[in-house]
């Protein structure tokens, strides 16, 4: 069983305390990775602004990011991002063992790096599916890549905890998906509230590794935050968890 997570636009450094104790994971497309870093320090600041509908500080610092960007620090994905869902990570409190089979099963999708293991050391960058800075979208320039990596975990279930913009690239007719779904409930009607949602996603892959959870049936017993498993709403290739 492999997860697959968003990124998330916020970033900041933090130290991972078993991060020394095992082996780098290299960035899988680093050629391509390098390719977009480049096309995007070549950038004017009202290219940087208009192709990635940021303005003010926000682009300030996204210039600052690229025009040094080899000079910045790694750190591990997972800790790195500082996202919505990633605040719901306690990473502190995860064991070895947690910490392990993180490595071995959680993957993060990535506008600038395609797909990492969530273990894999990256710099802070600005970049999303929607923006495109190229002639092709970044699906058409992850998409053959991404499905080739992920091949050698074709025999493995894959669940995914990604918001629909990231997840979309997952070839369903080549892996099995099983899809995560949070709805909120208001009254009598069921609502999709996008920060619940990222907050819920977040806690259950904390959820996931910090009890190494290894089957589909197990990810149904998740009732962090007032959620419960919904049966009524779930299906063959959807699990959907209900906050009443």
């Amino acid at each position: 069983m492999k997860l697959f997570f968003s990124p998330s636009k916020g970033m900041q450094y933090k130290t991972f305390k078993y991060s020394e104790e095992s082996g780098i994971i290299d960035i899988p497309f680093k050629e391509k990775t390098d390719f977009l870093i480049s096309v995007l320090k070549n950038f004017s600041q009202e290219e940087i602004s208009t192709k990635l509908k940021i303005k003010g500080k926000i682009l300030d610092d996204v210039l600052n990011i690229y025009s040094n960007f080899y000079n910045q620090e790694e750190r591990e994905a997972i800790s790195l991002y500082d996202g919505v869902s990633y605040k719901q990570l306690d990473l502190e409190k995860f064991s070895r063992e947690s910490y392990k089979y993180m490595r071995d099963n959680v993957f993060i999708f990535s506008a600038l790096y395609g797909v990492l293991n969530a273990c894999t050391p990256i710099r802070p960058y600005r970049l999303d599916m929607t923006n495109k800075i190229l002639e092709i979208s970044p699906y058409d320039f992850w998409r053959e890549n991404i499905e080739k990596y992920l091949l050698q975990f074709k025999d493995e279930t894959f669940i995914n905890i990604a918001s629909n913009e990231f997840s979309k690239i997952l070839n369903r007719k080549v892996f099995n998906v099983i899809d995560i779904e949070f709805r909120q409930c208001d009254g009598d009607k069921i609502k999709n509230i996008s920060t619940e949602a990222k907050k819920a996603r977040g806690a259950l892959l904390n959820y996931l590794i910090e009890n190494k959870i290894a089957c589909v049936e197990e990810i149904k017993n998740f009732n962090n935050l007032g959620y419960t498993f919904s049966l009524e709403l779930s299906s063959e290739k959807t699990i959907f968890f209900i906050k009443k």
